[in-house]
């Protein structure tokens, strides 16, 4: 197999696992799987700032802060001013959001049990071990690598 055909197939597995966690969420939550992605960070890490939420999900502080509104328009987050810093946006879950973010990552988790549930557990354990293993060799050559350029 060649390189060009291993990253296609990646690429064709991350569509088709982004397309059932869409539908999943998307039916039994009534939110995107990218609205859910937003909400993430905040359930992991608790209270963050624009610019933290920002480098959490990978994308620009102003991508942040347009959809800022509509989570809170939702009740599923809310946005402060820490006292003395009108410019500082501190972003947190409401308890309705922490209780959507928690109900559907669990679904989804369990989702991809039910789409893997053919499998027999010890090969779902190797291709587990095995992504882990892809995931934290592309982000030491990628953290290298942007060493290195510095």
């Amino acid at each position: 197999m060649s390189s060009m055909e291993l990253a296609q197939a990646l690429h064709a597995l991350v569509g088709e696992l982004d397309a059932a966690a869409e539908e999943l969420v998307q039916a039994e939550f009534g939110v995107t799987h990218s609205q859910l992605g937003f909400l993430m960070p905040l359930l992991r890490e608790g209270d963050l700032d624009v610019s933290s939420l920002a480098a959490s999900n990978r994308v620009s502080i102003p991508a942040v802060s347009k959809r800022i509104a509509w989570f809170v328009d939702r009740g599923l987050v809310r946005a402060a001013h820490p006292s003395g810093d009108a410019k500082r946006v501190v972003l947190s879950l409401t308890p309705r959001g922490r209780r959507l973010a928690e109900d559907a990552s669990a679904r989804l988790a369990s989702g991809l049990d039910d789409l893997l549930g053919s499998w027999p557990a010890n090969r779902r354990r190797t291709f587990h071990e095995l992504v882990l293993e892809v995931t934290g060799t592309l982000r030491t050559n990628r953290t290298q690598a942007t060493q290195e350029s510095a």
